[in-house]
């Protein structure tokens, strides 16, 4: 499996990428809604569908913003794929694209998927409420299975989704919420377009059939914009 032979690379680089996080060439600094100064780093997700130009924000969300840094640097999105939707109108309660390395670890089952996880290379869980970033059109947080759990696979908000956010706890949901981590600067359209692609694809897993991609979209690469 493929976590087994990755999750003791990134260690090391995830190291090198939380120092990364710090103000540099590709990083840049704005105002956060408090009116303070922070650093963002602005990345490029090069898809099959076009680009996206996302903001992170390392000072909100240092330990999420340093773990997906890590696997930009270390290439690990290349090749990777955008999977997964959900739509209000297809009857879900949230409206997301998912993506990552799990596309076909979700296809086979939920053994399979819950295998992609790894305890030793997992990100500690940062709330929206430390954070201050709501689960909203546009935002990019890390999926996960238990809280704790984060490591490669990320979705984003495609309208705002509070039900995703720290304290919700109806319909069975934990209460511990997603970490939100960045927020699209550039190309919303380009997953509005995904979240409507045809979704039917084969799984044995109930809880998303109806939400696969036929067709999933190939990330063929991720970077820090300026890089």
């Amino acid at each position: 499996m493929w976590i087994r032979t990755f999750g003791m690379s990134v260690t090391a680089v995830l190291l090198a990428a939380a120092t990364a996080c710090s103000p540099q060439s590709d990083t840049a600094t704005t105002s956060n809604p408090a009116g303070e100064q922070e650093t963002i780093v602005p990345v490029v997700i090069e898809t099959a569908a076009g680009d996206i130009e996302v903001a992170l924000y390392p000072d909100r969300a240092p330990l999420s913003a340093a773990r997906f840094l890590a696997h930009v640097d270390a290439g690990v999105y290349e090749g990777a794929s955008f999977y997964r939707v959900t739509r209000e109108s297809d009857g879900s309660s949230i409206d997301v694209v998912q993506g990552g390395l799990l596309s076909q670890a979700m296809r086979d089952g939920r053994e399979a998927y819950d295998e992609g996880y790894s305890s030793t290379t997992a990100v500690a869980h940062e709330t929206t409420h430390l954070t201050g970033i709501p689960n909203e059109r546009g935002t990019l947080a890390f999926a996960r299975l238990e809280p704790g759990t984060a490591d490669t696979e990320i979705f984003f908000n495609v309208r705002d989704n509070p039900e995703l956010d720290t304290g919700f706890t109806e319909g069975g949901r934990d209460g511990f919420g997603y970490a939100t981590f960045g927020r699209v600067m550039e190309g919303m359209q380009v997953l509005d377009e995904i979240q409507q692609m045809p979704s039917d694809a084969p799984t044995s897993m109930e809880l998303v059939r109806g939400q696969i991609l036929e067709l999933p979209v190939l990330i063929r690469r991720i970077y820090r914009k300026g890089s």
